[in-house]
């Protein structure tokens, strides 16, 4: 005799369990990979940043070097030819007062830019620009087409 089927299966059955655990598995893969992936570019982005940043501190030593030459520039018996003796600072008079200027490249594409103005007499100077610029003026290569504009 055959047995009866005395109502039916639940609607949850054990290959639908296991559809479920894959689908599980598969979220759980598919965000490590993303987080994964998240995290070199953060690392790649920290590294970029870091090398940048130990770039400008060098150029700002450096600059920072040049203008303690120019101080001990100033103690001397010429102090415009003694400036004008530094490797790449340009001296200007303007009156009394003298246009110290120079350029510390930081990397490839950007330089520290430091200008002085410094009273030779009373041997007095103060920093008017030291500022980080780009060492290429920006130039458009091209366009992008939008309706209506030619």
């Amino acid at each position: 005799m055959k047995r009866k089927k005395s109502g039916s299966y639940p609607g949850i059955q054990i290959g639908t369990s296991y559809l479920l655990v894959i689908f599980v598995i598969l979220c759980l893969v598919t965000f490590a990979t993303l987080s994964l992936s998240s995290a070199k570019r953060d690392q790649s982005y920290s590294q970029q940043l870091a090398g940048r940043e130990t770039a400008y501190c060098e150029a700002n030593a450096k600059a920072a070097q040049i203008m303690a030459q120019i101080d001990d520039a100033f103690a001397k018996e010429d102090p415009v030819f003694a400036i004008r003796q530094i490797e790449g600072v340009t001296a200007e008079e303007d009156g009394a007062n003298l246009d110290i200027s120079y350029v510390v490249p930081v990397t490839d594409s950007q330089n520290l830019e430091v200008e002085i103005l410094a009273d030779p007499v009373k041997g007095t100077q103060k920093v008017v620009k030291w500022k980080e610029s780009a060492s290429e003026k920006w130039e458009e290569k091209s366009t992008l087409p939008v309706l209506g504009s030619d």
